[in-house]
């Protein structure tokens, strides 16, 4: 019997797996939290995910992610059998967000990291559909985590981010299939982004989650399993049978 690929969650910036809480493991894979708060490099970021986990696997990529993702579908594609990527973007950084994160940068070392949680990162995450006791339950959890996680880690994951390389190429070149979900009301990573990653693969599917921004998985949980899910049984992901190329 084929091993089956393990399902590797990896949350976005200054996210931990409470980020997947809503959403839960998937059976009948393996499933494992990655942590990517310990370097200021997606490539050693995306070495040390492959290093703590064996075997063949599918990344879950959710923003920051998703790009680390893509780094490792491109150091270990052997053992890359799928990918899903959500709320994202393949290419560098924008001009503008690396100026911005040296900014936001200088704020956290000031002391300031709770002002950038509060007022500058999570508050433009969300759907305008997005209300109520839902909205301010998720921005309470989305403090909470860039506060647990802290300034330490904050630093080191704008830094991966501001200065990682673009990785677009990596979805063209990729054997295997592809999930690309987006928000429909994302603004930070916009669903035109997401078209164009899943039209550079003809084994992609791209699916828009309607009444999300950027954070899907907190926003509508049960259409980001449902997505993930179908796709993974019309693809006949399981323990006897891997993904075809």
């Amino acid at each position: 019997m084929t091993a089956p690929p393990t399902l590797v969650w990896i949350a976005g910036h200054m996210c931990d797996h409470k980020l997947w809480r809503d959403v839960g493991k998937i059976s009948p894979y393996p499933n494992t939290y990655a942590s990517i708060t310990q370097f200021d490099c997606i490539e050693v970021l995306a070495q040390d995910v492959l290093a703590g986990v064996s075997g063949p696997i599918i990344p879950m990529g959710f923003s920051m992610g998703a790009i680390v993702a893509l780094m490792m579908a491109k150091k270990a594609p052997e053992r890359v059998k799928g990918l899903v990527l959500s709320s994202t973007n393949c290419t560098a950084d924008l001009p503008e967000r690396a100026v911005a994160r040296l900014s936001q940068q200088a704020q956290v070392r000031d002391g300031q990291l709770n002002a950038i949680v509060r007022d500058e990162l999570k508050p433009h995450y969300l759907s305008p559909a997005t209300q109520g006791a839902k909205r301010q339950d998720i921005l309470d959890l989305t403090f909470k985590m860039g506060m647990d996680l802290g300034p330490d880690v904050f630093l080191r994951q704008s830094e991966a981010l501001r200065t990682r390389p673009a990785l677009c190429g990596v979805i063209s070149d990729f054997k295997g299939h592809v999930l690309v979900l987006a928000g429909a009301d994302d603004t930070l990573c916009p669903p035109a982004w997401h078209v164009a990653m899943a039209a550079r693969n003809p084994r992609a599917n791209y699916v828009e989650i309607q009444n999300a921004g950027h954070l899907v998985p907190l926003e509508q949980p049960s259409a980001f399993r449902r997505t993930i899910s179908d796709w993974l049984t019309n693809l006949k992901i399981t323990p006897k049978q891997e993904i075809e190329a």
